[in-house]
């Protein structure tokens, strides 16, 4: 059966809201520069508490396979990088499915249908059709950054049919699952409803903007607040500076590294697409933790 965290997602639409009506007043540079520190601050820091996750989720304490399971971690932050830096155009393909399935899979996490493939392919399609709607109405902007990482060029008529799809797919499941009481018919109304209010802010922001609202808003604090109970058995103000404090090293470690980059190249043109791409290699590691932890839980 399918729950609500009622109370945080009325917070978030009224955020997701006011955030909008910032953008009114907020020009470009603006929303640049407070989108950036979002993603640097809350964004980066959901993703940096992954190695005392891991030390959670494993079912052994010796110290030979925890370290290889740390190692497997860091090897995958690495491959990834390299992958962004010699084959950028499969790197990003991945990296949008990776996304795709890691946010789907933190907004259904306690979905139980009781069929893993089709959770999987819902975790999928909703994140796809969430991300390709973003990418549909900034596609001016979204083939720039993908030119700038790849060098070619795309036609944005690829963003609609990707998101058209993937939405009919989605749509079919969550009709399902209705249909078979997985969810009721007001937590259907109330998805479609929350995703008129995704195309809304993205028709309205710019794409860092619009990024960083869907982002921060209804992936990197409901994720914080899901691995503060599940390290600490409960999500308060107390537990939250605790995984600050554990978080810290990694995340000053992460910004310490993309502004070195920054500061090397010495190119503003390149900053988009370089934090893209950091922030993809490392949300391979970091969506592969996050199922452990989702499924240690059940």
């Amino acid at each position: 059966m399918y729950f609500y965290a009622v109370k945080y997602k009325k917070s978030a639409i009224l955020l997701t809201f006011f955030s909008l009506w910032l953008s009114v007043y907020f020009t470009n540079p603006s929303q640049v520069v407070f989108a950036l520190f979002l993603i640097f601050s809350l964004g980066i820091l959901h993703g940096s508490n992954d190695l005392l996750l891991i030390t959670k989720v494993s079912k052994t304490s010796k110290p030979l396979q925890l370290a290889l399971f740390f190692g497997s971690y860091i090897g995958t932050v690495i491959v990834a990088s390299f992958l962004f830096y010699f084959v950028p155009i499969f790197a990003l393909a991945i990296f949008i499915l990776f996304s795709s399935y890691h946010f789907g899979e933190q907004h259904w996490n306690e979905l139980n249908t009781k069929n893993i493939n089709f959770n999987r392919l819902l975790f999928l399609n909703y994140g796809l059709s969430v991300l390709f709607l973003l990418f549909a109405l900034n596609s001016e902007a979204t083939l720039e950054i993908i030119f700038l990482l790849t060098g070619l060029s795309f036609d944005e008529n690829w963003f609609i049919w990707i998101f058209t799809l993937s939405i009919a797919l989605w749509l079919i499941q969550m009709i399902f699952m209705t249909y078979r009481n997985y969810i009721s018919w007001q937590n259907l109304l109330f998805e479609f409803f929350l995703f008129l209010v995704f195309a809304i802010v993205f028709k309205t922001a710019t794409l860092i903007w619009a990024f960083a609202i869907y982002f921060i808003l209804w992936h990197s604090i409901p994720s914080i607040i899901e691995q503060q109970t599940f390290l600490y058995g409960e999500a308060s103000t107390r537990t939250f500076f605790k995984y600050v404090k554990s978080s810290f090293l990694i995340w000053l470690i992460s910004i310490s590294s993309i502004f070195c980059l920054f500061i090397w190249l010495k190119d503003e043109a390149i900053l988009l697409p370089l934090l893209f791409a950091f922030l993809g290699a490392i949300t391979f590691a970091h969506s592969l933790t996050i199922s452990r932890m989702f499924q240690t839980k059940k």
